[in-house]
């Protein structure tokens, strides 16, 4: 899949901002608090909607990004899947379900199932792809990826892995190790030759 741009009208921070995106790697940077995650969000939330259950939080994701003039709470976006069908969707954020239009701007809402808890189900439908799968793989929130003691020490020796090697699953000490052991079996030392 493809995002190729993308028209926030309002959403958090952002207000009129039109972003077309490359073929290719496209790289996002700017300060602290200039509004970096509130895009990704923007694009998640076109996706699958924006959430007004508080999970645990202060605030719904819905009033956390709900602009405070509330003039124009809502984006388009453009994409294309990997079958090369073209999608536009235009999502006021205050709203259950967009608008989905198919490559000849026709209005495709209603093709898709529309759940009454999380709205128009049209993403998943087309991709496969629930929320929380997406969330898990393909994006990742600032403060919302954490890892235990032992995945940190496990991604720690895969990146060293594959610096050494090229293999994260190649660890050279233990190459170096296991040669040095069977050196000793086979030849032995100097002092004590086999």
């Amino acid at each position: 899949m493809k995002i190729q741009t993308l028209k926030i009208n309002q959403f958090g921070k952002l207000q009129n901002k039109e972003i077309t995106l490359s073929d290719h790697i496209n790289l996002i940077q700017g300060k602290n608090e200039s509004g970096k995650s509130t895009l990704l969000k923007f694009i998640l939330s076109m996706f699958y909607g924006l959430s007004k259950n508080k999970n645990g939080k202060t605030y719904t994701d819905f009033e956390k990004y709900t602009p405070w003039q509330e003039i124009d709470f809502s984006g388009k976006m453009k994409y294309t899947l990997d079958n090369n069908e073209t999608y536009e969707i235009f999502r006021e954020f205050k709203k259950k379900s967009p608008k989905i239009y198919n490559n000849n701007l026709e209005e495709i809402s209603k093709n898709y199932t529309i759940d009454k808890t999380t709205g128009n189900r049209f993403f998943t439908e087309q991709t496969g792809v629930e929320e929380d799968l997406f969330t898990s793989t393909i994006v990742s929130m600032q403060n919302e990826t954490r890892l235990g003691e032992k995945e940190q020490t496990t991604l720690i020796q895969k990146l060293s892995n594959l610096v050494s090697t090229g293999e994260d699953n190649l660890s050279y000490q233990k190459i170096i190790n296991k040669l040095n052991k069977r050196q000793l079996e086979e030849i032995g030392t100097r002092k004590k030759p086999r």
